[in-house]
């Protein structure tokens, strides 16, 4: 579903804002990582299940595991599933809710 219709440079620029708010939220946290709160609402508006957002952030550290091989360490999946555990957070603050619960 990520953008069946359109250019390749638009697929090129979304996946490009994407990496940026990662990288972002990751680190410093100076702005872009907004993008992934923003973009969470508008393809709310577009009918995209929250849980396929999410899912977009992990096949990217499916795609960089697999380019790096053996260079993916320990301490790197931890932490992206650290990383995929707080996107989720905030794609989907009431099943962290529900969690925090039980």
């Amino acid at each position: 579903m990520f953008r069946t219709e359109g250019s390749e440079p638009v697929k090129g620029s979304m996946l490009s804002l994407t990496i940026e708010a990662i990288l972002d939220f990751a680190g410093e946290r100076r702005g872009h990582f907004r993008l992934i709160e923003s973009e969470v609402f508008s393809h709310d508006a577009y009918g995209t299940p929250r849980e396929l957002f999410v899912g977009f952030f992990a096949v990217i550290a499916d795609c960089l595991r697999d380019i790096l091989g053996e260079q993916w360490s320990t301490e790197i999946d931890a932490a992206w599933h650290k990383l995929l555990r707080d996107i989720e957070a905030i794609v989907l603050p009431q099943k962290h809710l529900e969690d925090a619960k039980t």
